[in-house]
């Protein structure tokens, strides 16, 4: 059984917002925006909390939860089929606050509502691990991911008696007088390890269907292997696992995964959600895009950023904060973005459309003198798909004269001047004679507002 989707009404700060779920799920998002509060949200539903008063909004209505379900098991088909919708899909809804609440079955726009015994049935159809980030109780709380996950692993009769005894052997260096929350944070990624290793060699998750609520996997975890656990994650999803992550980490979160992205922002009206459900990239648009990400997988930090910044090349990456420092309108919530070329500069765009991240595109004109009739009909060809991706309610674009160079020199260039590019630019504005021109003052001020 698997959760497909999430309504959410007046749960702690979030007032009324619906969340499309993928087997891997990347929750992100700054410090008190809302991430938690839709963890634990899906934990009361699913039965692995209790209500507490401070959930229910305050000023809201009434709570109410409501999932859909996806049946994949054809034993769970015949036994759940009175709750099933015409698609054999169920939709549990949850509705009360203080007072107590009424567990109900949406089926074919008909609410029936039914006991909470029933519901209890229902709900222990999916299993639920909650790995939180670290409290001061961690090792009860480690200790207690632990026995859930053999209690899975038996329930599930999917895995041989070697592998969960590898699995104890590696928790047993906990048993230890003092653990250390790095430690203790070590031991899990060493036991996802195996279990994607052996769902890769069985080619099914040996968890079965089971819900995995991950809070910050990052947390005492080195770059590198921050990367290797999100690699894991990604393999036991794609096995069956469904994998719910909370991340401040770039590492754990792929431009390829973006819709399995959810970016939580908080304002003065409450928690908010944003998702891109529709196709971003068709054909060679999606091979040239992954090729984007291998070559800079550090793209991924476009998600978490107040503002993005779109250039096509390193000069541009490495000039443009430099410069905005030395006025004094650099912002580190900003981030600049590489993205190889001005032709994928608007797969880029679509992907912040998506999303309704604001963001920036700078581009060269590329009309230099030396430049043939062709090239420059390309490159205005390029630079008008530029203009025509953007939405101007988030969105805005920069031009240079041709090209940064010639911007920071004032003045036009030879093409045989643009050798070491990225170098010779860099050394150009560092120079203690160097008074950056007012025109490019202007279009800086203008690409950090």
């Amino acid at each position: 059984m698997y959760l497909k989707k999430i309504d959410i009404k007046n749960w702690k700060s979030i007032e009324n917002e619906s969340i499309d779920l993928e087997n891997l799920m990347l929750l992100i998002g700054g410090a008190n925006h809302g991430k938690s509060s839709i963890f634990s949200a899906i934990l009361f539903f699913l039965g692995e909390r209790n209500y507490r008063k401070k959930d229910k909004r305050k000023g809201g209505g009434s709570v109410e939860i409501q999932g859909k379900f996806q049946i994949v098991s054809l034993e769970k088909l015949k036994k759940l089929k009175p709750y099933l919708d015409k698609n054999d899909e169920l939709v549990l809804r949850i509705t009360g606050g203080d007072d107590g609440f009424t567990y109900k079955v949406v089926k074919e726009y008909k609410i029936k509502e039914i006991e909470w015994n029933d519901y209890q049935d229902i709900i222990k159809n999916i299993e639920v691990v909650f790995i939180p980030s670290v409290a001061a109780t961690s090792k009860e709380l480690t200790d207690f991911f632990y026995k859930k996950l053999l209690t899975v692993l038996s329930n599930e009769g999917a895995c041989d008696k070697g592998i969960i005894e590898e699995i104890k052997t590696v928790y047993s260096v906990l048993q230890q007088d003092y653990a250390s929350r790095g430690l203790q944070r070590n031991v899990i990624f060493n036991i996802a390890r195996i279990l994607s290793r052996e769902s890769k060699n069985k080619k099914r998750s040996i968890l079965g269907n089971t819900l995995i609520l991950y809070e910050e996997p990052e947390l005492y975890l080195h770059p590198q292997a921050e990367r290797e656990l999100y690699n894991t994650l990604i393999h036991l999803s794609k096995f069956g696992t469904q994998i719910y992550v909370c991340t401040h980490s770039s590492n754990f979160v792929g431009l390829k995964q973006y819709r399995s992205i959810c970016i939580v922002r908080r304002d003065e009206r409450g928690t908010k959600v944003f998702q891109n459900r529709k196709r971003l990239f068709s054909r060679d648009e999606v091979k040239r895009f992954n090729m984007n990400y291998w070559i800079n997988p550090d793209r991924s930090e476009l998600f978490f950023a107040k503002k993005v910044i779109l250039v096509e090349g390193q000069t541009d990456k490495i000039l443009l904060p430099y410069l905005a420092e030395c006025i004094g309108v650099y912002k580190y919530e900003y981030s600049i973005i590489e993205c190889g070329s001005k032709s994928t500069i608007p797969q880029f765009i679509r992907l912040l459309n998506g999303f309704k991240i604001p963001y920036t595109a700078v581009y060269d004109k590329d009309k230099h003198d030396w430049r043939t009739k062709y090239d420059k009909e390309n490159a205005e060809f390029k630079n008008k798909g530029i203009q025509r991706s953007i939405n101007y309610s988030i969105g805005s674009y920069v031009e240079f004269e041709n090209d940064i160079e010639e911007e920071i020199e004032g003045s036009d260039r030879d093409r045989k001047n643009y050798r070491h590019k990225p170098f010779m630019a860099l050394k150009k504005v560092m120079a203690k004679d160097y008074v950056i021109p007012d025109k490019l003052i202007i279009k800086i001020e203008k690409i950090f507002k």
